[in-house]
């Protein structure tokens, strides 16, 4: 391990400020190799563009956090969609691709949609990714927490996902889609079911909750007694398509039943795990730095130079 000059072992957050604190310049002469080239597949045409790493984050950077974003924001995003991209090659093996340009990986709208913000933020960070056990992560990302993240493991049932800790996070309390409402009219319940592999549904219910308290399953119920338990992240996703992303924005949400609905209400827009944008926002504003954020965000993982892990 690194050592200050009074042989005290650097912790975490100072060597990420280290890293952080290193000139793009001198970070870029110090890899073995350039970046390597990511194969994007455009959704809409079906064609599959090769494009550098680098600039293939900065293109990202807008379309996810927003062109206007604090740097310090920018800087943790570029980070988090960097070791998106290195730890998910091949997830479009099948088209030739390695990641696709939607939100299925994360969203790439071409490479003149970099700004000179997001371009500069990929210079400060170049190279850094999250890693956790000596292999880059997929590091999560999403809208709005909702006053707390999740744990990857709660929302997907991949053994990839990292182990990150929840953290309480009040940053995105004043954001958009912090605090939401959806009532679903009991004859849509069918129509819901239906997606879900049970048209007989015409009841709902939350049957298990996480340990951060989002909904973990949920419980349909048909008039002759059968019933159907589905993951909260399916209910969600279900809902969505049919109703909009604006209706179940999250799983951390209460049912109230009535004679006519089942009102739904909730906070945080997105699955909740890894770096909440919304709140990387609102604290870049305050004056944190990327490694506050970074460190928040995905307690239980490590910035890392890419070149340093095998």
């Amino acid at each position: 391990m690194r050592r200050v000059y009074n042989s005290r072992p650097l912790n975490r957050r100072e060597l990420l400020g280290l890293l952080l604190a290193i000139p793009a310049s001198l970070r870029s002469a110090a890899r073995a190799a350039p970046p390597a080239a990511l194969r994007v597949l455009r959704a809409k045409t079906g064609r599959v563009e090769s494009v550098p790493l680098e600039e293939y984050v900065a293109a990202v950077l807008p379309a996810e956090i927003g062109r206007r974003a604090p740097a310090a924001a920018l800087e943790a995003q570029a980070t988090a969609a960097r070791s998106y991209a290195v730890a998910r090659p091949g997830r479009h093996a099948e088209e030739g691709a390695d990641l696709c340009d939607a939100t299925h990986c994360q969203v790439y709208a071409g490479l003149a949609s970099a700004t000179s913000e997001t371009r500069a933020a990929c210079a400060t960070t170049r190279g850094l990714v999250l890693a956790q056990k000596g292999r880059v992560i997929a590091a999560p990302f999403h809208a709005v927490c909702g006053g707390r993240t999740a744990r990857p493991r709660d929302v997907w049932d991949d053994e990839e996902n990292p182990d990150l800790e929840p953290v309480e996070d009040d940053a995105c309390r004043d954001a958009s889609g912090f605090a939401w409402r959806h009532g679903i009219r009991r004859n849509e319940i069918p129509a819901l079911g239906a997606t879900l592999g049970f048209p007989e549904a015409r009841f709902l219910e939350v049957f298990s909750r996480d340990g951060t308290g989002r909904v973990s399953a949920v419980r349909l119920a048909a008039r002759g007694g059968g019933t159907r338990t589905v993951r909260g992240f399916d209910f969600r996703k279900s809902a969505s398509e049919l109703w909009g992303w604006g209706s179940v924005r999250s799983t951390a949400f209460e049912i109230a039943e009535s004679r006519t609905e089942y009102l739904l209400t909730g906070y945080g827009t997105g699955h909740g795990a890894g770096l909440c944008q919304a709140g990387a926002i609102a604290r870049a504003r305050r004056g944190e730095s990327a490694t506050e954020i970074l460190s928040l965000y995905y307690r239980g993982a490590e910035v890392r130079l890419l070149d340093t892990i095998s």
